[in-house]
C-alpha cells in the first residue's frame, strides 16, 4: 500500500523533474495541472524511464509525437535550428527532457531511500502505456505543463508497490553563501 502522504510526495517530485526538464520554456502564467483524463493525451510515443529500489518500481512517462511543433520546442531548448535538427537529434532532445525529469526523482527519492537506481530512457508506442492503469495496486497520475507558446506536455508517473510505501518529502533547502572571505 502507498500512502497518501507518499503519494503527495511522488507528485511533488515529478512537478519539480517537469520544471527541471522544461526550465524557461514553461508559461509563466500557468501551473502544472493535474490531468483526470490520460485518454485525452493523443501523443503517439512516450519516453519511458524507471527508477527502482527494493521496495517499489516507479515509472516516468513524457509523452511526445514527432511532430514539427514539438520539433521546433525541443530545438529551441537546446538552442538548435529546428531545420539542423535530424531525427536523431530530436529523439536524443526528447530523451534528454526524460533524463533530466526522472534525474530529478530518482535524486529526491535517495534522500529518502538508500538504494535507488535509474535506467536510461526507452521511446515506446503510446499504447504500450494504456495498460498501467488496469494493473492492481500501486499508483498512476497524469500531468500536464504549457509551454510559452501555448502547446501542451505531458508527464506521467507510475508506482508499483512492493511493499508499504509511506514517507513524506520536502524539497532540499538552497545553501546561500553569506559572503565568506577566501583566503590565499
Amino acid at each position: 500500500m502507498i500512502s497518501t502522504r507518499a503519494t503527495n510526495s511522488f507528485d511533488q517530485m515529478l512537478v519539480l523533474g517537469i520544471k527541471a526538464s522544461m526550465g524557461e520554456t514553461l508559461s509563466s502564467d500557468s501551473e502544472i495541472e493535474v490531468l483526470t483524463d490520460p485518454d485525452k493525451i493523443q501523443e503517439t510515443q512516450v519516453v519511458m524511464l524507471t527508477v527502482a529500489s527494493y521496495v517499489f518500481r516507479l515509472l516516468v512517462m513524457v509523452y511526445f509525437s514527432p511532430n514539427e511543433s514539438t520539433k521546433t520546442h525541443f530545438a529551441n531548448i537546446n538552442h538548435v535550428d529546428p531545420a539542423a535538427m535530424t531525427e536523431q537529434t530530436f529523439l536524443d532532445a526528447i530523451q534528454e527532457c526524460g533524463n533530466m525529469c526522472c534525474g530529478t526523482l530518482n535524486r529526491e527519492l535517495a534522500r529518502v531511500f538508500p538504494h535507488v537506481g535509474m535506467s536510461t530512457p526507452n521511446i515506446i508506442e503510446r499504447e504500450c502505456v494504456s495498460y498501467l492503469g488496469s494493473l492492481p495496486g500501486g499508483y498512476l497520475k497524469h500531468f500536464c505543463a504549457k509551454n510559452v507558446a501555448g502547446q501542451h506536455f505531458y508527464f506521467g508517473v507510475c508506482v508499483r508497490d512492493f511493499a508499504d510505501i509511506d514517507f513524506e518529502w520536502a524539497p532540499a533547502e538552497e545553501v546561500v553563501a553569506a559572503g565568506e572571505m577566501e583566503f590565499f
